[in-house]
């Protein structure tokens, strides 16, 4: 039974035809169902109720040699176009959230800088000059000067932080593209991905669980309204057959048994899946309805 799986050609183990109607009824079928959507909520959350029990990194639930080969994959050279990293990065979201923490850091920079020098820290270390603002501040026509050209620094400064912001995420933005995109800089590339790794793997379950607190519902419902939405559509047809149609129109031919030989991995697949049937084979053959089949050929 497994020889002859491994000698059928992959168009005919999975025609793209066949895939879709089978991935159009599966997903028509549960997006449907309010009791299949409860039970995959209720899986979800009892993962994340895990995840939240677990209060070390996550990074040690990955088996050492998978960590180290990622560790190991990240670090490869993988300059990426700096077109592609714009049209990442560039989205209004994205530049929504940098926006309003530039505005605000620059607005409170303007703050404090144009805050009268005696009351400013740094001007208070520096010698000579924080004296002279020690006396500047003073009630003294001077000083009422210092302060209404303060005023009027901090209002410019608010008014302006807006649109500084706007222009100052455009040059973020660009410069990150233009980083990530200098085959020059693979190495600092290479380092930047393995931080994000080591960021991502010293989170605790607790934090991974946080990512959904109180939302699994929602996000689930979320997914099978746009699930239902896809099947429903005039293109879920061809949004299915065309990817499988462009892999089996290069490897259709081939038998599944030749895939695996290029991987190196038939013999292990075979010996595994012989068990597989094997076992399969043995609890049908236990079954009331198989000696009853018997019986009938018997006959």
């Amino acid at each position: 039974m497994v020889d002859h799986v491994l000698a059928i050609p992959v168009a005919e183990l999975a025609p793209p035809a066949f895939v879709a109607l089978a991935l159009h009824d599966s997903l028509q079928a549960w997006t449907a169902s309010d009791d299949a959507a409860a039970h995959v909520v209720q899986r979800l959350e009892g993962a994340r109720g895990w995840l939240s029990s677990h209060d070390k990194a996550v990074g040690g639930l990955v088996p050492s040699p998978l960590r180290e080969g990622v560790r190991s994959f990240v670090q490869l050279p993988m300059p990426a176009r700096r077109e592609a990293v714009l049209r990442l990065l560039d989205r209004p979201g994205v530049k929504q959230v940098l926006r309003a923490q530039l505005a605000h850091t620059l607005a409170d920079f303007g703050r404090r800088a144009t805050s009268p020098v005696s009351d400013n820290a740094l001007a208070r270390g520096l010698g000579g000059l924080g004296k002279l603002a020690g006396q500047i501040a003073r009630p003294s026509p001077l000083g009422a000067i210092a302060s209404a050209v303060s005023g009027e620094v901090e209002r410019q400064v608010e008014k302006r932080a807006s649109d500084f912001a706007d222009t100052a995420v455009a040059g973020v933005l660009a410069g990150i593209a233009e980083q990530a995109s200098d085959p020059a800089r693979a190495a600092q590339q290479a380092a930047l991905r393995l931080e994000l790794l080591d960021g991502l793997l010293s989170l605790t379950g607790g934090d991974l669980s946080e990512l959904a607190h109180g939302g699994v519902p929602a996000q689930v419902a979320t997914v099978r309204k746009a699930l239902a939405a896809w099947v429903a559509s005039a293109e879920f047809a061809r949004d299915v057959e065309q990817p499988l149609a462009w892999i089996l129109a290069r490897e259709g031919e081939r038998t599944v048994g030749a895939l695996l030989d290029d991987l190196a991995i038939r013999g292990p697949v075979r010996l595994h899946a012989c068990r597989a049937v094997r076992a399969a084979v043995a609890r049908l053959v236990e079954t009331d309805a198989f000696v009853a089949w018997l019986d009938d050929l018997a006959k």
